[in-house]
């Protein structure tokens, strides 16, 4: 029988601000997060992204998964990925909804897991939320 071959994971953390060891200690407890996560579901963390104050790290972090180097996104929660629905709807479009996603996403503090029916349908959600703001939602 083959071994059972391990899901490879990106960790990112984005920290909007620094304040000497407050900030450190923010970084750590996100970090902790992912780390958690990882740990808890078996899942073997394989990058760990961090940003502080810019988010230049997250288009690393997203190039890895498209370069197949893992196949899945953790991250603390959603807001740590983008600042609105309207930065983040084209972010789950295009990395994490079938058919073109190239990758899952946990957000763990918001319960977020597209591996499960209930993770893709909160994607859903919150696309439909970012059109409905842009004032894309369709009328009858």
């Amino acid at each position: 029988m083959a071994p059972e071959r391990q899901t490879k994971a990106v960790g990112y953390v984005h920290l909007a601000t620094v304040d000497g060891a407050h900030g450190a200690d923010h970084i750590q407890r996100h970090k902790d997060t992912v780390i958690a996560c990882c740990r808890d579901s078996r899942i073997l963390l394989t990058h760990m992204v961090i940003d502080i104050r810019g988010r230049q790290g997250r288009g690393r972090a997203l190039d890895l998964l498209v370069m197949e180097r893992a196949s899945l996104l953790i991250v603390p929660s959603l807001a740590q990925l983008a600042q609105s629905c309207a930065e983040l709807a084209p972010m789950l479009a295009h990395y994490f909804s079938p058919p073109a996603g190239v990758a899952d996403l946990i957000a763990v503090v918001d319960g977020i897991d597209t591996r499960t029916a209930q993770g893709r349908i909160a994607i859903d959600v919150l696309h439909t939320v970012a059109r409905f703001e842009s004032g894309s939602v369709y009328h009858a």
